[in-house]
């Protein structure tokens, strides 16, 4: 049996209020796909053009599938233009949940 992944992703955007539907539309269709048990997208209220998601996905491979897909790529060519700087991952394994 795999692994189910945790993922977090931080982003500093250029322009943020223009962008957060877009990242709304991203985060709704990530949770609608196969392998999606949670994607949560979160913006910081001292620092409103930082966002960050929390997904979890019930193997890698989902993941894997997920950024390889057509909406996954549309979303990352309208991301490209508004970050500043790359985004910060991390990749984890659950240490404890919310027992």
């Amino acid at each position: 049996m795999s692994k189910q992944l945790y993922l977090t992703a931080h982003f500093q955007l250029d322009k943020p209020d223009e962008f957060e539907s877009i990242f709304r539309e991203h985060a709704k269709a990530s949770r609608a796909k196969e392998g999606c048990l949670f994607f949560y997208l979160i913006r910081d209220r001292d620092k409103p053009a930082h966002f960050a998601t929390m997904e979890c996905w019930d193997t890698y491979d989902h993941f894997e599938q997920h950024v390889a897909d057509d909406e996954h790529t549309a979303f990352q060519s309208k991301l490209k233009p508004h970050l500043k700087g790359d985004p910060q991952v991390m990749e984890a394994d659950l240490v404890m949940g919310m027992e």
